[in-house]
């Protein structure tokens, strides 16, 4: 009866978890691109390093569907990342344009403008038979919160950008008498996105123009993990690309729409990156496991973006038609991590690791949006056992990245440069449970 009523308890918290993360899904970009790594407060200690190969517990599930088969109990966890960027912009330099004639673009330097955010997420793998296993994962894997004042002089290319994703997975996998697990499942992504910026018009006069879209769509994941000698692990997995065919509005403020601006109905093609990841654990005695994982994400998928309006989005300033075009021509990164996990004894374990994080940016291409750079993590971790089958997992991360220059030109609204320096904080708390 006491462990009937605990699976109830657990279930019910796993549940309203899953709803936070539909509800209130929120990611701020720090991993390359647009990507919000964390799924799981046992491997952020690792920064991520034993992510295709280890089972330690259900928030693992996420990077490689062919985990779940690994598992031989019902497991569930549910944690979230507390995620704390700092970006400051010096050296700033901008020129008006053709359309920007006499604004004020003087402002050399720029405080924090990147947004804190808490990124929940949830997971469950079901045992049905001896070899066959299910698996849920519910997590926010893109993400992008940047927000500039009023008075950034690079208003004109963009002020206030915003990503939102929410990710289900359902998995299988079947696990062999041989060690071989594989597992595939469905990708079921939301996603919702806002890009604004300040438009300018005749005379000394500007205001302000905010796109927004949201879409559902579809995409698949499948891997492998495989014990193939006792102790020893390796691990591939797929994620597929999934393609959003965004549907929102282009809305002006009332400053603008008094010079001629009109809110129209806007579309746009947004997709995710495909990803392979790859990856060896090997214990080392009865205590030590080392990891090591490689991941390469297609960003290349991240090309052009093109927004279609439903009419002309100024009556008044010729050549402003219905359609507009932003280029970020990304190409593909690797992110390699390397860690190692202590079982200290029946309690308590420590885990630790570093990484490597590519941009998909090139250097031409960077844009305010996302001033993004290569950048380094250094992790810490722990978990405690509290009983039989519950135990907790906190990991900790610190990255640090690269100074980025921005030298953006254009014809109608000028020039901007600048450099941007950035450093990330990562808390990640992770609750596990096994019946």
């Amino acid at each position: 009866m006491m462990i009937t009523s605990r699976k109830g308890c657990l279930c019910g918290a796993a549940s309203v978890t899953a709803i936070l993360a539909l509800l209130a899904s929120a990611g701020t970009a720090h991993a390359s691109g647009f990507q919000v790594r964390e799924t799981s407060g046992t491997l952020q200690g690792s920064s991520y390093a034993g992510m295709s190969t280890l089972s330690t517990d259900a928030s693992t599930i996420f990077y490689n569907p062919a985990n779940v088969g690994h598992f031989d109990e019902t497991s569930y966890s549910a944690g979230g990342a507390l995620i704390i960027p700092r970006s400051t912009m010096s050296n700033g330099s901008a020129t008006t344009g053709t359309l920007t004639a006499g604004r004020n673009v003087s402002r050399t330097d720029y405080g924090d403008f990147a947004q804190d955010a808490f990124v929940p997420n949830a997971h469950a793998v079901w045992k049905l038979t001896d070899q066959l296993n299910i698996g849920i994962s519910m997590t926010s894997p893109w993400g992008l919160v940047t927000d500039y004042e009023p008075d950034f002089s690079g208003r004109f290319f963009g002020t206030t950008s915003a990503i939102k994703t929410v990710n289900i997975k359902p998995l299988v996998a079947y696990r062999f008498d041989n060690g071989l697990s594989l597992g595939a499942g469905a990708q079921i992504q939301h996603m919702d996105a806002r890009l604004a910026r300040s438009v300018a018009f005749p005379g000394q006069g500007e205001g302000n123009s905010d796109v927004t879209g949201d879409d559902l769509a579809a995409g698949w994941t499948a891997g492998a993990n495989w014990e193939f000698m006792p102790g020893t692990r390796i691990g591939a997995a797929y994620n597929s690309t999934i393609t959003h065919n965004l549907e929102g509005d282009i809305k002006f403020d009332t400053g603008a729409q008094a010079a001629g601006y009109r809110n129209q109905t806007a579309t746009a093609k947004v997709s995710t990156p495909e990803a392979v990841t790859f990856g060896i654990a090997q214990d080392i005695g009865e205590k030590w496991t080392v990891m090591a994982d490689a991941q390469w994400t297609n960003w290349n998928s991240i090309d052009t973006l093109d927004f279609h309006f439903g009419g002309d989005t100024n009556i008044l300033i010729a050549g402003t038609q219905n359609f507009s075009s932003d280029e970020y021509k990304w190409g593909s990164a690797w992110f390699y991590s390397l860690g190692a996990r202590y079982q200290h004894d029946d309690r308590w374990a420590f885990t630790g690791g570093v990484a490597f994080d590519e941009t998909p940016v090139k250097d031409k291409y960077r844009s305010v949006r996302l001033p993004d750079s290569n950048r380094y993590w250094v992790s810490l971790g722990t978990t405690y056992k509290a009983a039989d089958w519950a135990d907790v997992s906190l990991g900790y991360t610190h990255i640090f990245a690269h100074s980025a220059d921005i030298n953006l030109n254009s014809s109608t609204v000028g020039t901007y440069s600048g450099t941007y320096e950035s450093e990330v904080d990562i808390i990640a708390l992770q609750a596990n449970f096994k019946f």
